[in-house]
């Protein structure tokens, strides 16, 4: 997800830039982005032919060659609020360029969501007439286009339940992309809610669609935890996984990563602004092995948890190279 916005975006960038080693090899970084995307998309059919492929961001891509038929939908942040700074409406060029590239996965009957900030908190939501004008705008413009819109906080941690778009409970599982009305997206529950809390309150809301982490502080959630997760909203639901970046708290990170001088040399510098998460060399066959290919791989244990589908965060490392 884009955890900082657009006005240190630049500097992110150089930073990262200045950072990689002067051994990159003559590449299309943008394409080797494309192909990794398809083959994740390949090994995930050729094991769950009906597992989902949910890229989010860099709606550019559509045109690269068979992305469009390696994936099921896409995420859209920031469409309409929160490019520039949380609750801050985004440039109506940037708006109207994403609207132009979702269409495209729209008119390949590709489901696209649609997740913007309006919130001035970055942590906890807040329903000023102001602010509420910002969400009925946000659903309004989303769902004319023929999107799914949601809006949240920037850092995914509150159960937020917008008032006037309240999700209605399902009656029936959701079998197909049509039904799907609403979704949340939701990382983490924050202290204030225990997991079984977080899992039973996430159940009972009634979304079509959950974007979810498929671990929290305590581990990995069970096949059992997602089975009734499944079971109980009648929701389709995708683990969260990011392909651009390393993360030092997913259960793949070895303990001698944490010294720069051991890590091995396709993992780059540090997001400066989000700790622990570091840009990775992509194209990697070290790094793919760790996203898919072995029963302890990551794609590999989400499908073995039982979620439907992944939500593939970080498509955008290509621009750091």
């Amino acid at each position: 997800m884009n955890r900082f916005v657009s006005s240190v975006r630049a500097a992110f960038v150089f930073l990262l830039l200045a950072g990689c080693g002067d051994d990159l090899p003559d590449l299309d970084f943008r394409q080797e982005m494309v192909d990794f995307v398809i083959e994740i998309s390949d090994y995930a059919e050729s094991e769950d032919s009906t597992f989902l492929i949910f890229p989010q961001n860099n709606p550019d891509l559509w045109n690269g060659e068979g992305y469009l038929d390696a994936v099921d939908g896409i995420g859209q942040e920031e469409l309409y609020y929160g490019y520039d700074d949380d609750g801050i409406a985004t440039p109506a060029e940037v708006t109207s360029e994403w609207e132009q590239e979702l269409r495209h996965f729209r008119d390949a009957g590709k489901l696209v969501l649609t997740v913007d900030y309006p919130f001035d908190d970055p942590e906890t939501p807040s329903f000023t007439p102001q602010i509420r004008s910002k969400i009925d705008s946000a659903y309004s413009r989303s769902q004319t286009q023929g999107f799914v819109p949601y809006c949240a906080v920037r850092e995914l941690i509150h159960l937020t339940i917008n008032p006037g778009h309240e999700p209605s409970p399902n009656e029936d599982p959701i079998n197909s992309f049509d039904e799907v009305t609403e979704f949340i997206y939701i990382l983490q529950h924050g202290e204030s809610l225990s997991r079984s809390k977080f899992l039973d309150s996430l159940a009972s809301l009634g979304f079509d669609l959950i974007v979810m982490d498929h671990a929290d502080d305590d581990g990995l959630y069970t096949s059992a935890e997602i089975s009734g997760l499944k079971e109980k909203s009648g929701a389709i639901i995708l683990a969260y996984m990011s392909i651009g970046e390393a993360e030092d708290y997913r259960f793949y990170w070895k303990e001698e990563w944490d010294r720069k001088k051991d890590r091995p040399e396709w993992i780059e510098e540090e997001n400066p602004d989000w700790e622990g998460n570091y840009l990775v060399r992509y194209w990697e066959n070290a790094w793919k092995q760790i996203i898919f290919g072995t029963d302890s791989s990551y794609l590999d244990v989400i499908m073995a948890q039982g979620f439907d589908g992944v939500y593939l965060d970080k498509i955008d490392a290509y621009s750091s190279f």
